[in-house]
């Protein structure tokens, strides 16, 4: 293995372990979650636009709606501050703004 791809694993198991033990801020875990689904969902929803597979493309949707709940929730159960009403307002907005607007973009492919 060269050494750039070895360079990227090992930083990447160490990013990954960080996270997984906290050493991130609450809202930087929960974006970077969303942002790895939200990539995930912009690649394959593309595709499927792209190929015309629109059962396909309403599953991916459905499932990053889920996925976005999901985390929405845990955002919820893992905030200890004050005024959580606020924190879930705005976090539940941009995201589902956000997810509006990707899946814009992914249905830029229809002809």
């Amino acid at each position: 293995m060269n050494a750039p791809v070895y360079n990227f694993i090992n930083w990447l198991q160490v990013m990954l372990t960080k996270l997984k033990n906290g050493k991130f801020g609450l809202a930087s875990s929960y974006w970077a979650a969303y942002v790895f689904g939200a990539s995930l969902f912009f690649i394959f929803g593309s595709r499927a636009v792209d190929n015309g597979q629109w059962l396909l493309y309403f599953v991916i949707m459905t499932g990053m709606m889920i996925y976005t709940m999901l985390l929405i929730i845990g955002v919820r159960a893992n905030y200890k501050g004050r005024q959580l009403w606020k924190v879930m307002s705005r976090t539940s907005s941009v995201f589902m703004i956000t997810n509006i607007l990707v899946g814009i973009c992914t249905l830029g492919f229809v002809y």
